[in-house]
């Protein structure tokens, strides 16, 4: 016996020009926000290894704040394409993220440095650009419900392989189960 599947209601789209203002104004807005927050975790972590010949206590302290530093830029990655609805907001965000960081790796005018030759600053480095990577990856957008039934589920199932479909393998077998 099969299941009648409900007809897919209409998915009403914006048009074009919308969404692609949209998409530009997403990675406009996050792309500064984005180096906010590089400024403010790169100054953070310079301060964490400005401090970390002083033993053993503050190196491991200064650890376990790089990785939640680095569990932070993850999470505010994912944020940005969550609230911006698509990956091009997170990708604004890791642009500003990381131009931040590029300019803080050289010298600074007046000889500073804001990133010394400490190892727990190459941890945050490198962590930080996994992080971001990682973030936009999984910030990727499918396709979006298919009928009033499944309100906030996202079906990824191919149209060949969904269950009424004709050569479904979801299907029992026409003449019952062959058991």
């Amino acid at each position: 016996m099969t299941t009648p599947v409900p007809a897919a209601e209409p998915v009403h789209q914006p048009p074009a020009f919308a969404s692609s203002a949209m998409t530009v104004l997403s990675f406009l807005v996050l792309l500064p926000t984005g180096a906010a927050v590089g400024v403010l975790f790169g100054f953070g972590m310079s301060w964490f290894s400005h401090h970390w010949p002083l033993g053993l206590l503050v190196q491991v302290g200064s650890v376990a704040a790089v990785l939640v530093l680095l569990a932070l830029v993850y999470a505010l990655t994912r944020l940005a394409a969550w609230g911006g609805r698509r990956q091009s907001a997170a990708t604004g965000f890791a642009v500003g993220y990381v131009l931040v960081l590029l300019g803080m790796i050289g010298y600074l005018p007046g000889g500073d440095i804001v990133f010394s030759a400490a190892v727990v600053n190459y941890v945050f480095l490198f962590g930080s650009m996994v992080a971001l990577a990682a973030g936009v990856m999984r910030s990727a957008t499918f396709p979006g419900p298919r009928g009033p039934s499944s309100v906030g589920r996202v079906d990824l199932t191919p149209p060949d392989l969904a269950p009424g479909q004709p050569g479904s393998p979801f299907d029992p077998a026409p003449g019952g189960p062959k058991d």
